[in-house]
């Protein structure tokens, strides 16, 4: 990566990257999709942990309909699944994967929840919306798009700016552009980043959804109040 390229990713990088300098944008909002025969459109965070730990394997467990479970996630790099196990999963990291097509299990997989992982927000939302039972998680302006499943409240309260800000909403977090090392005062990317916090740049940012740096009481750190 040069000094003239550009990198956003959810969350702060990990260690070993002295030379990656991150600068807070915005936060962020995801959400929790469930496919529409699933008859379940509000979890609490502990029926979160206990899915996904494989304790709950039928809807009906949580008041839903009958049908087995089964979990779409992201595979292990993107910054999405860092985020919802962090936030909703205590820290703790999603087991492995079950399942190819994310409605039965593969030869030899163990016996429990069926599991599969998917590369991009697009893929998961449209595994969700294609297997009845299936619950994933994804950016909120992407699953806002989708009228082919339903989002998916937790302990009652919506994926709402205004909810993430009160404390109420768990599910978010600070967006990061990344240079390796810092860029020319007067290169494109530099202009690109100081356009990012001017009024039009703003204005774009908050129509994706996402809160500007710029807008939160604390906005070196840019996370909820």
């Amino acid at each position: 990566m040069s000094p003239g390229l550009l990198a956003f990713s959810d969350g702060a990088k990990g260690e070993g990257y002295p030379q990656l300098l991150p600068r807070p944008i915005a936060f962020s909002l995801f959400t929790l999709v469930v496919n529409r025969e699933a008859g379940v459109q509000d979890l609490s965070p502990e029926q979160i942990r206990r899915l996904h730990a494989g304790e709950i394997v039928n809807r009906r467990q949580i008041g839903g309909n009958d049908l087995p479970v089964r979990l779409v996630s992201r595979f292990s790099d993107p910054g999405t699944r860092r985020t919802f196990e962090q936030r909703l999963l205590d820290g703790r990291r999603e087991p492995g994967d079950t399942s190819d097509d994310c409605a039965n299990p593969a030869p030899g997989a163990p016996p429990g929840v069926v599991r599969c992982a998917r590369a991009s927000t697009g893929d998961v939302l449209d595994a969700v919306a294609a297997t009845p039972g299936a619950l994933g998680y994804s950016e909120g302006g992407a699953a806002s798009a989708r009228d082919d499943l339903l989002l998916v409240r937790i302990g009652g309260h919506a994926a709402t700016l205004e909810g993430a800000d009160y404390g109420a909403y768990p599910f978010w977090e600070t967006e990061y552009a990344y240079t390796y090392g810092e860029p020319e005062a007067d290169s494109p990317t530099a202009s690109f980043l100081l356009y990012l916090t001017n009024v039009v740049g703003k204005d774009i940012v908050r129509s994706h959804g996402h809160r500007p740096c710029a807008e939160p009481a604390n906005p070196v750190l840019c996370r909820p109040s």
